[in-house]
């Protein structure tokens, strides 16, 4: 009669060091591969921001959806933009906290722990994955004035201006997109801290580093921090895609030609 043999103890313990090798080999590849996902997820997301605000300027005879309409009252800033909420595709169901204002779930951010959980901050609370580049009308007086916002003929290249990347505010600028002070210190923080450390309006790179980026001509793409913000670009005035002004800070004269349809 044949005896059955179990395993010895040397070979399940090797069954078992196998197992672990390869879950080592492969949980790194599938994370990659999540993430990828969620990557490819949020460009999505924001092109089609970015080709809502073309087809925007296209019912407007040209005006891109402005950053802040004081004409509008509760629709007032870009969030809350009725037409552009409508090109957009929002629907009432499944909106975070606020119908007017924040968005809907399946337009946040896939990595975004903020608005997705509603982590609340001290201050400020905004249940967005993305905000609009003020960097032109930063050093304006945009609240005096009660606009800001382009028009198709103000923008001389859309297809290298920025008009949308990722946030946590519902507006960000070229400074606040300074990762060595800001994400890499606060990571995915609230509003507050960020203001704290001088990078209000910030760039948040949730992907490996990146952010995805809307531009003027609705094309979007994921870029890596480095190419986003240059502290040697800063320091010499060079906003590149992050300003229509060939040099920043913009003269008072210069601030004069941006466009206001009131």
């Amino acid at each position: 009669m044949r005896i059955r043999r179990g395993f010895t103890l040397i070979e399940l313990l090797v069954v078992i060091a196998v197992i672990a090798l390869l879950m080592a080999i492969l949980m790194p590849a599938l994370q990659r591969a999540k993430e990828q996902g969620k990557r490819i997820v949020c460009v999505n997301n924001i092109k089609t921001m970015g080709l809502a605000n073309a087809l925007y300027a296209d019912d407007t005879d040209g005006w891109y959806v402005p950053i802040m309409d004081r004409t509008q009252g509760d629709n007032r800033y870009w969030p809350a933009n009725r037409l552009f909420r409508e090109l957009c595709g929002y629907k009432p169901r499944g909106v975070v906290s606020n119908d007017a204002w924040n968005a809907p779930k399946q337009y946040l951010c896939p990595s975004d722990t903020i608005a997705r959980k509603e982590i609340r901050d001290s201050q400020w609370d905004s249940w967005i994955s993305y905000g609009y580049n003020l960097t032109d009308w930063y050093f304006s007086d945009w609240f005096g004035i009660g606009y800001a916002g382009h028009r198709n003929t103000t923008v001389a290249n859309p297809s290298n201006e920025l008009i949308f990347t990722e946030s946590h505010d519902w507006w960000l600028w070229w400074w606040g997109a300074n990762y060595v002070d800001g994400w890499d210190v606060l990571g995915q923080d609230t509003i507050t801290p960020y203001k704290q450390v001088g990078c209000d309006g910030p760039t948040l790179y949730r992907h490996s580093d990146g952010a995805s980026i809307a531009f003027y001509d609705g094309h979007a793409e994921n870029m890596k921090k480095e190419k986003v913000f240059s502290k040697e670009a800063w320091d010499s005035g060079r906003p590149g895609m992050w300003s229509t002004f060939k040099k920043y800070p913009p003269t008072e004269a210069e601030k004069k030609r941006l466009p206001r349809p009131y």
